[in-house]
């Protein structure tokens, strides 16, 4: 368990026991504070989210595969704060994910993951991060006399 699942799970039979041996009023505000604090369950708090990550792409800021157990991820989507999750671990996975890494390593570019509705990633490498296009040469605009 996540040390978030282990504080509401603690705060929420703290509250049965303050509710059992209570009055009826208390156990009806502790449930209802039990309730809006689910939520909070799913934060990673330094762990990986629960969740898979919603469908849509991803850059990945940085990965770590341990073989046979799991893909962890840093995944940057855009649209927030990075998140952090754990992918489980499949050799084809594994693979596209380390020919992506290498060769945006060797070209400066990035790598990229696309989550589908199925929910197995897709990982490709994207275009070079510092790519500069070639300058043209400027013509002056006042003439040299």
């Amino acid at each position: 368990m996540t040390p978030a699942v282990t504080l509401w799970l603690a705060f929420v039979l703290a509250a049965a026991a303050i509710a059992w041996f209570g009055t009826r009023r208390q156990a009806l505000a502790f449930t209802i504070l039990a309730i809006l604090t689910a939520p909070a369950t799913l934060l990673p708090l330094g762990h990986p989210a629960i969740l898979a990550p919603p469908k849509g792409h991803y850059t990945v800021l940085g990965a770590r595969i341990d073989v046979d157990k799991a893909i962890y991820v840093l995944l940057d989507g855009g649209d927030g704060e990075p998140r952090y999750y754990c992918l489980p671990y499949t050799a084809a996975t594994a693979n596209s994910l380390q020919n992506a890494l290498d060769g945006a390593a060797g070209n400066g570019g990035s790598v990229g993951m696309r989550q589908g509705e199925a929910g197995s990633p897709g990982f490709a490498e994207e275009g070079a991060a510092d790519a500069d296009e070639p300058k043209q040469a400027e013509t002056p605009m006042i003439g040299v006399q």
